[in-house]
């Protein structure tokens, strides 16, 4: 069988390469003979547009000058070797002049009438008249192509006067000399009509030779292949239509004599198969014969056989430990995340089905963190290892286990268990894993703190309980360790939606969640909007729109703030560089947390954004706290400064709040100073206002510090600041935060198509 399938395979691959080698071999000689009739055909529409051309000269010289002086320079003209003679007739065909003596008198009807269609289709184009005007005079052979060239008059709406040219056969087939058409092509110069009017093959002109059919198609392609016959056999004929200049070239060649090399080639593979047919039947004949002994074939066979079960039960042996390398934490020997939400939901389904209650307990290990950082990562594993295997050790069967990462674990407890019978459970759990643990010569004392969901209660889907179990967790960490606390409605709900959008930071940094909001900043002296201050929003998929004062303080705990940080200047380059690509140049100001500002990379990192996005430091500002003044190391203060040599300008927010005094301000590279909105709210424009905001401008800028004051709700603290003498303010009189597309509608924004940074 297998020796059939391998002589049909070979055999029909043969059959397939030589018919696909045909097909190339004449789409090959056929791209080549149509190029060649394409060249010939404009060779040809150059040669007589070119005694058109002439034409005209000879009708303004007759127009112009006596007879005796304008055919000189017809004759000079005339020079060229295509052309072998000319003369002009008047439009109804009657000779006017001729180069020589014996051109006709009159033009024959039938050639007027051609050419009077030709003009009414494609205007005064030159023509190749059928056959009749060429063997007019004469039965010989003609050497000449004769070509009418209508002359028309400046308007090119009246025939004026008719040239006819003959056109040299011995120069355009020495043209055509070096171009080898084998030993059966032809190339053939055809009238509108179909008749030859010229036959050159690789012996030169031919003035007479078999006739091939059918003629051409009779469509209006301007280019195409065709099959002729002759007694000779088939050719392949490519053609190229000039219907403007009443000719077609045609190139064929005999389709055997293109094929030729590829029949040549497939010939030797012709024998070289038969040679490995030959082969193989022979092998086959062996293998029959060494098969023949009944007993050594069985031998063999089983033989083979046990080789290929081995075979599989090693595979099989593989796919186990992959698959359970997929399915477990290679660090606890628990599934992982995947495939206990796989077989969880399966094991809730039952449970449902059932009408029993299914427990999923999230877990979390007490002081591990530090633990971890330090025993070492060493310890730490062995730690994880064991709170896993006691976890194992006091599961039933239905239950099932995992670790998420970290030291969270999570159980679902499924069976047929009563609420009281799951909190028996867990605290039984709780005081297992609250027991000392002896690792490595060292002990350890830590505690879980466990969070718990009951399906049907709390939630009907998985991803809906380990979320609740976790917020349950969450509730029970605050409560204290080793703690366990079941979900409940009445669970603090803002401490579990802070828990919540303490989990979401990474994933809403990876998912950009995060988006600015602008408000503008106006200088009153000129109330025209200079630059705006973008704030951080969070746009969270399930609570909304979230403020910065419900996660910011999160983020600082978390350490998320320093990413945080970054996603903001992407945001605000990003912003600016769209704005300068409309024209826009005003100024951002963006809000720095003073851990960014103890990164040793803070200043290189700033400019390097800055860079990338081919924004000029000028127009972004920086807003630091006090707090800055107060870091021990002055690395912050060593950034500012570099910063501010670089060309950014730094202000200082929330003057008034916190620690630091005018003192403070000197140490410093500040730009501007903006007094927080605590002090601005109590302003009313009456004697009674504190003169705390005067004097801080009055002391700010003689400083050499602009002044900015944010949180102006009142026309009346409007008046008192203007009158106080502070620069620049902010605030809900102005307008409130905008986001980008309401921004781009903002008309002060949109008329600050010539602001620059100052």
């Amino acid at each position: 069988m297998l020796c059939t399938t391998t002589l049909a395979f070979l055999w029909e691959l043969f059959f397939q390469q030589k018919a696909i080698s045909r097909q190339e071999a004449l789409a090959a000689k056929a791209a080549e003979h149509l190029n060649l009739a394409t060249i010939t055909a404009e060779s040809l529409r150059q040669l007589v547009d070119r005694a058109q051309a002439l034409g005209k000269v000879i009708q303004i010289d007759l127009r112009g000058q006596e007879g005796s002086k304008h055919w000189s320079l017809v004759r000079m003209l005339a020079e060229d070797p295509a052309l072998k003679r000319m003369a002009l007739y008047e439009p109804n065909g009657r000779m006017l002049t001729a180069s020589h003596p014996n051109e006709p008198a009159q033009l024959p009807t039938d050639a007027l009438e051609q050419l009077r269609q030709h003009i009414a289709i494609y205007g005064f184009k030159p023509l190749l008249p059928n056959q009749s005007l060429a063997t007019q005079h004469t039965n010989q052979p003609s050497w000449s192509l004769p070509f009418l060239l209508p002359l028309s008059d400046s308007t090119l709406s009246k025939l004026e006067s008719i040239l006819l040219v003959q056109s040299d056969i011995g120069y355009l087939a020495g043209l055509l000399q070096h171009i080898d058409l084998g030993n059966s092509g032809l190339l053939r110069l055809l009238d509108s009509a179909g008749a030859e009017r010229l036959r050159v093959s690789n012996s030169g002109v031919v003035m007479a030779g078999e006739q091939l059919s059918p003629n051409l198609p009779d469509n209006s392609e301007l280019a195409g292949k065709f099959s002729q016959y002759s007694l000779e056999g088939q050719y392949q004929s490519l053609y190229r239509r000039l219907p403007q200049r009443g000719f077609s070239v045609t190139v064929s060649q005999r389709r055997d004599e293109i094929l030729s090399s590829s029949q040549h080639i497939y010939e030797r593979q012709l024998y070289l198969n038969l040679s490995m047919t030959l082969l193989i039947l022979m092998g086959l004949v062996w293998i029959w014969r060494v098969l023949g002994k009944r007993q050594e074939a069985f031998l063999a066979l089983e033989q083979a056989q046990q080789i290929n079960q081995q075979l599989i039960q090693r595979l099989e042996e593989e796919y186990r430990r992959s698959s359970h390398a997929a399915a477990t934490d290679h660090l606890s020997g628990l599934y992982n995340r995947r495939q206990f939400i796989e077989i969880a939901e399966a094991t809730l389904a039952k449970q449902r089905s059932k009408r029993h209650l299914t427990a999923i307990l999230f877990i979390d290990m007490d002081r591990f963190k530090s633990i971890n950082d330090s025993l070492g990562h060493k310890v730490g594993d062995l730690l994880l290892q064991a709170v896993a295997g006691r976890i194992t050790h006091l599961l039933e069967p239905g239950d099932e286990a995992a670790r998420f990462g970290g030291d969270e674990f999570v159980v679902l407890l499924a069976g047929d268990r009563s609420e009281e019978q799951i909190d028996t459970w867990v605290k039984t759990l709780v005081s297992k894993l609250s027991a000392v643990y002896a690792l490595n010569e060292h002990e350890l004392n830590t505690s879980p703190s466990v969070g718990v969901a009951i399906c049907p209660r709390d939630g009907q889907m998985m991803d809906e309980l380990i979320r609740y179990a976790d917020a349950a967790m969450y509730s029970a960490k605050q409560a204290g360790r080793g703690q366990y606390r079941f979900f409940d409605s009445s669970l603090n709900v803002a401490d579990i939606e802070e828990f919540v959008l303490e989990q979401a930071f990474s994933a809403a940094l990876e998912e950009r969640q995060f988006v600015l909001h602008y408000q503008p900043q106006v200088r009153l002296e000129s109330m025209q909007v200079i630059g705006y201050e973008a704030l951080i929003r969070w746009q969270h998929p399930e609570f909304g729109l979230v403020y910065p004062d419900r996660f910011i303080t999160l983020a600082e705990r978390s350490g998320f703030i320093l990413s945080l940080g970054w996603e903001v200047l992407r945001l605000a380059c990003e912003e600016m560089a769209f704005w300068r690509s409309q024209g826009i140049k005003a100024q951002m100001a963006v809000n720095v947390s003073p851990l960014q500002l103890r990164q040793a990379d803070f200043s290189d990192r700033v400019l390097s954004e800055l860079e990338s996005y081919g924004l000029d430091p000028a127009c972004l500002e920086l807003e630091v706290t006090e707090t800055c003044v107060l870091d021990a190391e002055g690395q912050a203060i060593e950034h500012l400064q570099s910063l501010r040599k670089a060309g950014l300008h730094i202000s200082l927010d929330d003057f008034g709040q916190g620690y630091a005094g005018f003192s403070h301000l000197q140490m410093l590279p500040l730009t501007r100073l903006k007094i927080d909105r605590s002090l601005i709210t109590k302003l009313s424009n009456t004697h009674n206002d504190s003169p705390i905001v005067s004097s801080t401008i009055i002391l700010a800028k003689r400083l050499g510090l602009e002044v900015i004051a944010e949180g102006i709700e009142t026309r009346e603290q409007l008046v008192y600041l203007r009158l106080a003498g502070c620069d620049i303010a902010q605030g809900y009189y102005f307008s409130r935060p905008m986001t980008a597309d309401q921004l781009h509608k903002y008309p002060p924004f949109m008329d600050s198509m010539e602001t620059t940074c100052a």
